[in-house]
């Protein structure tokens, strides 16, 4: 069952305005404070040992207390900190970012690595039938792990537009000017009366497990299934071999949805008018 879109959008707007979080500098001043305030407060030596230390017991507790899961230890060719955390407003949507601190430089950082736009939560509800933002959280979610593994990918295969798969569906965007993903609509292929040449790229997907609650808080075997499904793709075929459309800027199309429901109210205006 699909939603009308004039009232998912206008179910998004109204949860999105009332989050407790509705501001990201709000969360994102939240959990710098708490850094900032640790660091400062600490008056041992400031080696590696003793840093990483501080951020594994002092630091961390308290940003999982926050309903934050961080991590410490070494990621890539850095090491420090690590934080993943999403906020919403009516204004950008959902947006995830990414805050680190580096051993032993103690350099702060934060960014919002992905994006959901507002118009992506409202087709995610529409497609999916359901009438708040709460209900696509599961499917929001997996986006969010899975687009760390997307935007690595896309830097380097150069893609102007990008899927990013969901557990139901596929969100579409763009990358940014900033090297981040802003997902902008929302998909579900399978379900259109007309083809969509996103239908062979959310097919790559379709085998993805059923993942728990509790896997999808935690990202780690997403992550890892996900790295591991690309790699075994790529090894075939590079995805802008199998998609030269990456490789083109993004344009909206019209939805035939909307033309659906259009005609529906239409034609129920024409009937109670005769």
């Amino acid at each position: 069952m699909f939603v009308d879109a004039r009232v998912a959008h206008g179910r998004a707007r109204f949860d999105l305005n009332r989050s407790p979080r509705m501001f990201s500098e709000e969360r994102r001043g939240e959990v710098s404070a708490i850094i900032t305030t640790c660091l400062d407060n600490f008056t041992g030596t400031r080696n590696r040992r003793n840093l990483l230390r501080l951020l594994e017991r002092q630091v961390a507790p308290k940003l999982a207390r926050l309903g934050i899961d961080p991590y410490v230890g070494v990621l890539g060719q850095i090491e420090g900190l690590f934080v993943n955390f999403s906020t919403m407003s009516a204004e950008h949507g959902l947006r995830e970012f990414q805050l680190q601190v580096t051993v032993p430089e103690l350099v702060l950082r934060s960014f919002a690595c992905s994006v959901i736009k507002p118009h992506a939560v409202a087709r995610c509800m529409q497609r999916n039938g359901v009438m708040s933002v709460d209900e696509i959280g599961t499917e929001t979610s997996v986006a969010f792990v899975l687009a760390r593994v997307m935007r690595p990918l896309a830097l380097a295969e150069k893609w102007q537009q990008v899927g990013v798969p969901g557990i139901n569906g596929l969100f579409v965007g763009v990358m940014t000017d900033n090297d981040d993903i802003c997902m902008n609509t929302y998909l579900k292929p399978a379900s259109n009366d007309r083809a969509s040449r996103w239908s062979g790229f959310a097919g790559l997907f379709a085998a993805m497990p059923s993942w728990s609650a509790e896997q999808i808080r935690q990202g780690s075997d997403l992550l890892q299934w996900t790295v591991n499904h690309i790699v075994a793709l790529r090894k075939t075929a590079s995805f802008v071999e199998r998609f030269p459309f990456l490789l083109e800027p993004y344009h909206s199309t019209d939805d035939p949805l909307d033309t659906t429901w259009n005609a529906a109210r239409a034609s129920a205006r024409t009937e109670s008018g005769s």
